[in-house]
């Protein structure tokens, strides 16, 4: 099945030879191609900013309900 029919778009990606080797290595000690090798690191990257993009924005709220006793959900009584 040719990529485009699968929602894939081919990206030319610029590394330095030495991240390169080092993802190569890896890649392989983990009998994974280097392309699914990037695209894993890549998607567990969005995910972890994505958890502490939420995480924060929670934390900012909470900051906010306890410094702001009008908004009615303080913490502080």
């Amino acid at each position: 099945m040719p990529a485009e029919d699968r929602g894939l778009q081919d990206v030319v990606l610029h590394l330095p030879a030495s991240l390169r080797d080092r993802a190569e290595e890896m890649a392989s000690r983990e009998s994974l191609s280097l392309n699914l090798f990037v695209l894993m690191a890549v998607a567990e990257k969005l995910q972890r900013l994505q958890l502490q993009y939420c995480l924060d924005s929670n934390e900012r709220d909470e900051i906010r309900s306890v410094t702001n006793p009008a908004s009615g959900d303080s913490l502080v009584h």
